[in-house]
């Protein structure tokens, strides 16, 4: 009867030490995966080669309200208006050359930087949009002060991460005049469930428990809460329809959160960040359309067609 009782004991405790393997298992992964995300393999930055539109590049720095100094490129603006590009997670201000070459040969001001952590700037972690909101502050800060940018007439273009971090930097900053954002995710929390809750909580809470512990406030990255905070600002949204990394239907819940005026532009074909290969024609004939309905700039005569 002794033996049957330990049996029957060892056989209840089976399950149990399969979750208690299955959650160190799970725990241990998602520290590791949050550090990954706290502290990406930095990318060198690449001057672009010498071409018409970027001639006028300068190397310039600024520094955020909590002490961290970023370094990027501006090219000054021919028609008093200006854009603030913010690149993505684990990369660097020439991510978005595509979009730099657009605006300024426009005639648009645009300064392209590194975010906290990124390329040429300061900083020891990424915080996925947290302390962001302080470098894209700063980026506005510093284009509106430039003499030749009416500091009424100021834009904001972010991808992926930096798509959301201005997001949630427009809801609240009315100087932001019109606001882009491609493959951007609505909440943060929201995003790491996406990308790494393939076994519910179980995977996803050991990330957001590292990003936590790291002093990330995940809760205050979530720009769905502020999207009629724009008060009449023109919206764009930009996204993949093949998006791993921004599902569409993240995508879709933002801009129906937001208030009018919004568009939602779905790139067939595209993943994430491909937008300028697929259809890099009507993709900067959208965004110079946006920025110039707002910003008071007259609109190019653009060719090409692309995907609706």
């Amino acid at each position: 009867m002794k033996t049957r009782t330990h049996i029957g004991c060892f056989i209840a405790l089976v399950p149990l030490c399969g979750v208690l393997a299955a959650a160190g298992y799970f725990g241990v992964s998602g520290q590791r995966i949050g550090q990954g995300l706290l502290h990406p393999r930095p990318i060198p930055v690449t001057r672009p080669a010498a071409e018409p539109a970027l001639s006028a590049l300068e190397d310039v720095a600024f520094t955020t309200a909590d002490g961290v100094t970023l370094k990027g490129w501006y090219l000054p603006s021919r028609n008093r208006a200006a854009v603030v590009l913010v690149h993505g997670f684990a990369d660097n201000r020439a991510q978005l050359l595509f979009e730099a070459r657009t605006l300024a040969g426009a005639g648009y001001g645009v300064l392209l930087f590194d975010l906290r952590a990124h390329g040429e700037s300061g900083g020891d972690a990424v915080t996925w949009g947290d302390r962001e909101r302080h470098d894209v502050t700063a980026a506005l800060d510093f284009v509106a002060r430039r003499p030749d940018v009416d500091p009424l007439r100021l834009g904001l273009f972010g991808f992926s991460m930096g798509g959301t971090t201005s997001l949630l930097v427009a809801s609240r900053d009315a100087r932001v005049k019109a606001v882009a954002a491609a493959g951007a995710y609505p909440a943060l929390e929201e995003d790491v469930y996406a990308g790494y809750g393939r076994w519910g909580a179980l995977s996803a809470e050991p990330v957001l428990w590292t990003l936590r512990r790291a002093g990330v406030d995940v809760d205050a990255v979530r720009p769905i809460d502020g999207m009629c905070r724009l008060g009449g600002r023109p919206l764009l949204l930009v996204n993949g329809d093949v998006d791993p990394d921004a599902p569409a239907k993240l995508q879709a819940s933002l801009f129906q959160a937001a208030c009018e005026p919004k568009s939602l532009w779905v790139v067939q074909g595209a993943g994430h960040g491909q937008y300028a290969r697929v259809a890099p024609e009507e993709y900067a004939r959208r965004l110079l359309r946006h920025f110039g309905a707002a910003l008071g700039v007259a609109p190019q005569a653009s060719s090409g067609g692309a995907t609706q």
